[in-house]
């Protein structure tokens, strides 16, 4: 999720109603100078003494003025003072909604939900207009009470049928991290209807569960209401080149670094993959580099130069930023050594188009090595790195160095009870081409036993599929069948 952190900013997991619902702006004026006194000495009782002596002379007689400073005090969980101006707001109109759902949520930041509860049920009461009363009430019975807390959003639709009742509440799991059941909600919603900030985490919430389609028809829905927006077209750029679409890619970097400058690592890095996507290495290679140097804590343009000298044919230079990029990253993925192994995979075919015997087999033995060291490393990953072996030696036509460790995975697991989906894939498709091998050898014999077994794991191999349509056709037993 590092690459995350790059896209657009997070929001409050407490929504601060009154502030967003405000409609003047005087009173925000003088709260912005109380907000930064409080923050910066959020213990001190005459913080902001005078600044508050002013703005109670001025809006004394304002519940939404009164309201927002007790969110201001609830911001630096100054309870007392929150609680102290949210009574203030509601002597002065007993019907201010805004003002029962801050003592709501003074109940929530000290987890009490059924306080919490009480105030936003009275918030809905007596401000039925109020959207944010339903919202939070609906939010503390969320895991409780699913039914109740359907119940309260279906009285919002009632009541106020143009709010964007699934959007805000897509927000609420957003902010919390649910971004599978977020995007559960933001499916339901209409992206015409939603605003910028809607729109923006729903994208973000696509990316994030990794519905790259629908997370870039969002995107565009952001720049065509807001053309300028980077947030927007960051997202566009990091979806396009998750869904390969190179060219559109490269025009959204061009726009983001036009308008940012290269002073962003990630997008820097961004760049790099939408030049990359466009064959155009060496370019990349350099926006890479500037990448490194702008955060030099920012690993990830290592393995993205490794990528890039793989892609240009010069393996040696790819092993050596692999090298670097292993050797900072303590938290590294068995895909890294997949791809560097894939790396070796590469010299292997130049290898044996040049014909050179030695060359295989000393670059076989680096891709054992590589997959060694994951399994001492994750010794849970030891049929993982043994398949690896046997099918990068497979996909290099290297059956008999690949065999050995298809028959090595097969005694890791066919004995095992307790597969899982991916274990019968290893293990049907080791099968698979163990038959393959021994049908090639003419052993028909041996080659039905594998491939007899490989049907009962994975039915559809298309393999041992082939191999009994041909027996059927023949009419014929094992040792009669032919390629």
């Amino acid at each position: 999720m590092k690459a995350i952190k790059y896209l657009v900013s997070g929001v409050l997991m407490l929504s601060m109603s009154v502030a967003a619902n405000a409609q003047g702006t005087d009173y925000n004026t003088l709260l912005e100078p109380i907000m930064k006194e409080l923050k910066a000495n959020p213990t001190d009782k005459n913080a902001a003494k005078d600044l508050l002596k002013n703005y109670n002379k001025v809006f004394k007689k304002d519940p939404e003025a009164l309201t927002a400073l007790g969110n201001a005090y609830l911001t630096v969980k100054n309870y007392d003072m929150a609680n102290q101006y949210a009574d203030l707001a509601i002597a002065r109109n007993k019907n201010y909604g805004n003002a029962y759902i801050l003592k709501g949520d003074i109940q929530a930041m000290q987890d009490d939900g059924g306080g919490a509860a009480m105030w936003y049920r009275q918030s809905v009461e007596l401000d039925p207009k109020n959207p944010q009363g339903y919202m939070s009430y609906a939010n503390v019975y969320r895991k409780i009470d699913p039914a109740e807390s359907e119940r309260m959003l279906n009285e919002l639709k009632k009541n106020i049928p143009d709010f964007p009742i699934e959007a805000e509440a897509a927000h609420a799991f957003y902010a919390t991290g649910n971004y599978e059941k977020a995007m559960e909600y933001f499916l339901k919603s209409d992206i015409s209807k939603l605003e910028e900030n809607h729109l923006a985490e729903y994208s973000l919430t696509a990316t994030s569960v990794g519905n790259r389609e629908k997370a870039l028809e969002v995107a565009k829905a952001g720049i065509r209401k807001n053309p300028n927006s980077n947030a927007f077209i960051r997202l566009a750029l990091v979806n396009t080149i998750g869904l390969e679409k190179y060219n559109e890619a490269l025009t959204y970097a061009e726009k983001l670094i036009g308008s940012e400058g290269e002073n962003n690592s990630g997008d820097l890095c961004y760049y790099g993959q939408a030049l990359a996507g466009n064959q155009r290495f060496a370019e990349a290679i350099s926006k890479y580099e500037k990448a490194m140097s702008v955060d030099a804590t920012n690993i990830m343009p290592y393995k993205y130069i490794a990528d890039a000298y793989n892609g240009m044919g010069q393996e040696d230079k790819a092993l050596e930023y692999s090298a670097m990029y292993l050797d900072k990253n303590q938290n590294a993925k068995l895909s890294d050594y997949r791809d560097i192994a894939d790396i070796y995979a590469n010299k292997i075919k130049k290898a044996k188009e040049a014909g050179n015997t030695a060359e295989v087999d000393a670059n076989f033995a680096k891709v054992v090595g590589i997959y060694d060291q994951v399994i001492a490393k994750y010794p849970q990953a030891k049929v993982w790195g043994t398949y690896q072996k046997a099918n990068t030696a497979f996909s290099a036509e290297l059956d008999e160095k690949a065999t050995p460790y298809f028959k090595e995975v097969v005694s890791l697991l066919e004995n095992n009870s307790d597969r899982s989906e991916n274990d019968n894939y290893y293990l049907g498709r080791s099968y698979s081409l163990i038959g393959y091998y021994y049908w090639t050898k003419d052993d028909l014999d041996t080659a039905g036993q594998y491939f007899d077994k490989c049907i009962q794991v994975t039915p559809n191999d298309n393999i041992a599929k082939t191999w009994f349509q041909k027996k059927a056709e023949m009419g014929t037993s094992s040792e009669e069948v032919t390629e």
